[in-house]
């Protein structure tokens, strides 16, 4: 049984986005190419660690500094495991070199978004659709790239094949606005919504999704009780695709969560927290499936308001919207992705 290590992590600073599509990649490698797999994680304790263990996996711990070169730790624990593969999908000290290193000892390296210099070390790398990966320098890459909406990593609750989208059903969602800005929110962009969502000329039932790693309840809770609409608070649900899929619509920060909004059929409004998010969330809304608001801090109240109201009030932009994002992401990329990473281990 060939084994997989993969590196993430996942807190309240980096948030559980990069948790969230290597569980997805994980499970894959696991039930359906027999990998076996062990996370290499910071902090044995963290939200993301946690994580990783409800989903059954082992975790092993990453003990250097996010800002340190950590290449020797994960050569070891490859060479410990005789590790065929490594999937990378972080934000820190890791480099090149020490990549190439794990590479020349023939372990596949695969790549997860990343737009350090690290990607030119690897067997394989995968990108969401975005504009930016062009813009990088790919001078001395060897491996094989793959970018585009058939790669995105969900997990597998987000298969598209097997519901229908409530704005194709006959029966009314329950939730006419879903409240979602990921794992963290340390910027607090939650509140923000709920009370630019107050604008609104008239109430709704609005259900807000905090993850794992949230940490600002106090603030969230004062603002939903001076809230003029009907709120409810979700955490860490067991099942987040079933939330969306009784939603009408949605509020979402640009990131893991705008792909899964988009596999279960949901319209929604982006709001972003920097302007690379901006730049790709401004693809899903050329292509029509969901709304770019705009970035976090130049956005005001009334302007994220007057998005969520035209989209509300447009039904049939609603359902068109619908239809396209389920065109473009099926909820299937994990699959494809761990097969290529496992042929040939």
């Amino acid at each position: 049984m060939p084994v997989v290590i993969v590196r993430c992590d996942g807190n309240a600073g980096v948030g559980m986005g990069h948790v969230s599509r290597c569980l997805a990649l994980a499970e894959a490698l696991r039930d359906r190419e027999r990998c076996f797999v062990v996370f290499a994680m910071r902090g044995a304790e963290s939200i993301g660690a946690a994580a990783a263990r409800a989903a059954g996996f082992e975790v092993a711990p990453i003990v250097a500094d996010e800002s340190i070169d950590y290449g020797g730790e994960l050569g070891d624990l490859a060479s410990n495991r005789r590790a065929a593969a490594l999937v990378v999908d972080v934000r820190d000290g890791l480099t090149r070199a020490s990549i190439d290193a794990l590479r020349q000892g023939r372990v596949r390296i695969v790549s997860i978004d990343d737009g350090s210099d690290r990607r030119l070390a690897a067997d394989l790398t995968f990108y969401p659709p975005a504009p930016q990966v062009e813009t990088l320098n790919w001078s001395g890459f060897a491996g094989r790239r793959y970018v585009g909406w058939e790669w995105v990593l969900l997990r597998r609750e987000f298969a598209t094949d097997i519901f229908t989208s409530p704005e194709l059903s006959d029966s009314s969602p329950a939730i006419d606005i879903l409240v979602t800005m990921g794992g963290s929110d340390p910027m607090g962009m939650t509140e923000f919504a709920v009370r630019a969502l107050d604008l609104l000329p008239m109430p709704f039932a609005v259900h807000v999704v905090v993850g794992p790693a949230f940490s600002r309840a106090e603030p969230l809770i004062d603002t939903i009780v001076r809230s003029k609409h009907s709120v409810q608070i979700a955490r860490a649900p067991a099942s987040l695709a079933t939330l969306m899929r009784a939603s009408r619509m949605a509020v979402a920060s640009f990131g893991v969560s705008a792909f899964e909004l988009a596999a279960c059929g949901v319209p929604a409004v982006h709001m972003c927290l920097t302007a690379d998010h901006l730049r790709s969330s401004e693809v899903f809304d050329r292509e029509g499936a969901a709304v770019t608001a705009g970035v976090f801090g130049q956005v005001t109240a009334a302007q994220l308001a007057d998005a969520a109201q035209r989209l509300m009030g447009a039904a049939g932009r609603r359902g068109q919207m619908a239809r396209r994002a389920r065109q473009l992401v099926d909820g299937r990329g994990a699959e494809r992705v761990a097969a290529l990473v496992a042929g040939g281990l």
